[in-house]
């Protein structure tokens, strides 16, 4: 490592997160893992300093897309630069493995929830559950669940849930786009452990696992309430694994080479040189792919800026009262009677001369 001292590093790169942990406690991590890294010392004493946040947030660190504690895969995170990057992940395609249970739905559409409905799901098989997949291929229409991030009236959706009051209109139904939905696992009631809402051990009804890529704002705990509706009965997401977001990957080695696997908890926890050996070279392509513009004064270029510059020459001057408008700012707003108060103005002096106000 010592042959990337005083260079810079920085950029987007994936971590796989594991269940039951939010996609802030993922952050938290890498920041206590970078803070004694000598690979991203030089970006640490490059950016400038950040006053209005806590010891612990040594860098300027944030995610795209984030995950439900109860989900687990790839989080993107970006570092430095990177960050100003992430918007561009928020629009793409992600690819899940999710587990549905049938036979029961709940308030949140997931395990974590509280059982709402339930039904006998004995006429629930393989085959029917193959032949409802196709009704989610394609461009569909999804409704949110409320339990959601999604705002009414500048408020969360999943606030109101919490605080028992209805919300003030429905959430709008809205278009995704499936790619690919596809049965990867049929599993018969006995042959299963997965969790049931409310209970401790797992339930004698039928599951299934299934991969999904689909478009941006897709909900797979939605899907999962749906498939359970399309079957005649009831259902609920049991497990969540994001397995690729954009060039993410939670393989390692990638399925193809334009595909990046993410760091994993156990290379974190491994020690530096286990996870700095693997998040060098990512950063690395990612600098040469992203080289910082050169020559901007206040997010202008230096072309711009003559164009600008001659482009107010040739401008068709205007008229104010009689006269041309004047060129600057303090010129016009002397013209216009007024009086300037700029920086560079001098205030007038004051009498300093003390008066004494004591009544005789």
């Amino acid at each position: 490592m010592e042959s990337y001292k005083g260079i810079v590093l920085e950029g987007v790169f994936a971590v796989a997160k594991p269940a039951h942990t939010s996609s802030a406690e993922v952050l938290e991590k890498l920041q206590t893992a970078f803070a004694s890294s000598k690979l991203l010392a030089p970006l640490l004493h490059s950016q400038p300093k950040r006053p209005s946040k806590s010891d612990d947030q040594l860098f300027r660190m944030g995610h795209g897309g984030t995950l439900d504690p109860l989900a687990a895969g790839v989080l993107i995170v970006g570092v430095g630069r990177g960050t100003k990057h992430l918007q561009q992940y928020l629009a793409c395609n992600k690819t899940y493995e999710t587990i549905i249970s049938f036979g029961a739905s709940t308030d949140t559409y997931d395990c974590t929830g509280v059982i709402v409905e339930q039904a006998h799901p004995t006429h629930v098989t393989k085959a029917l559950v193959e032949d409802k997949l196709a009704l989610f291929r394609g461009v569909i229409t999804q409704a949110p669940p409320i339990y959601s991030a999604l705002k009414i009236d500048g408020k969360k959706a999943c606030e109101y849930a919490r605080e028992g009051k209805e919300l003030p209109r429905q959430l709008a139904s809205r278009e995704m786009r499936v790619d690919e939905c596809t049965l990867l696992e049929w599993h018969d009631p006995t042959q299963h452990n997965f969790l049931w809402p409310g209970r401790e051990g797992a339930a004698p009804v039928p599951a299934v696992k299934i991969r999904l890529t689909v478009s941006s704002g897709f909900y797979v705990r939605s899907f999962a309430h749906d498939l359970g509706l399309a079957c005649g009965t009831h259902s609920h997401m049991t497990s969540l694994l994001r397995t690729r977001q954009a060039t993410f990957t939670l393989n390692d080695p990638p399925e193809c080479p334009d595909l990046v696997p993410a760091l994993t908890y156990e290379e974190l926890n491994a020690g530096q040189h286990i996870w700095e050996a693997k998040l060098q070279p990512q950063l690395d392509r990612w600098i040469k792919a992203n080289l910082p513009v050169e020559g901007h004064i206040n997010g202008r270029s230096m072309d711009t800026r003559r164009a600008l510059a001659e482009e107010k020459v040739n401008r068709p001057k205007q008229r104010f009262r009689g006269e041309w408008v004047a060129d600057t700012k303090q010129e016009r707003i002397k013209q216009q009677g007024g009086k300037f108060k700029g920086k560079w103005s001098r205030k007038p002096a004051t009498n300093n001369t003390h008066v004494d106000a004591t009544p005789y």
